[in-house]
């Protein structure tokens, strides 16, 4: 069994073959090797998703968070990165930052997309926080069912 090391270009695509010269099979009569191809598979993953060149990920945040507004640094393929959840944000939102996905062929890049999902407590609500919210229901006058 031979072991490679092998230089994955910037922006290959799902599907994309990788030729090294001579180290396939022997070659036949004492001719040169032939040449081995390896077939790109990019993993599914849990966290991203690769959609052409734009990596999207769900981002959780709390009922506040998206009332108020926030900053909130996630990680991205490379770096982390300080994002600005805006006053309002509502689930299902997205927030699209340019130039930070997947390296395209020419060397740009796509977008990061970030998905809002608003995210409540089903078991860790405190009395403190059930009075809180009992409170809100009384003088809020927001319906969303007739807004």
């Amino acid at each position: 069994m031979k072991t490679f090391e092998v230089n994955i270009p910037a922006g290959i695509k799902d599907g994309e073959k990788l030729r090294l010269i001579g180290q396939g099979k022997p070659g036949k009569n004492g001719g040169k090797n032939g040449d081995l191809l390896i077939r790109i598979k990019i993993a599914e993953d849990n966290k991203y998703k690769l959609v052409g060149s734009d990596i999207y990920t769900n981002l959780n945040i709390t009922p506040w968070e998206a009332v108020l507004g926030t900053k909130i640094d996630i990680d991205a393929i490379d770096e982390t990165i300080g994002v600005y959840i805006p006053k309002g944000s509502t689930t299902g939102e997205e927030i699209r930052i340019e130039n930070k996905g997947y390296r395209k062929e020419n060397g740009e890049r796509g977008d990061f997309v970030i998905k809002i999902n608003i995210m409540i407590s089903k078991y860790k609500t405190s009395e403190k926080e059930k009075e809180l919210y009992k409170q809100l229901a009384k003088i809020s006058k927001f319906n969303p069912r007739k807004d």
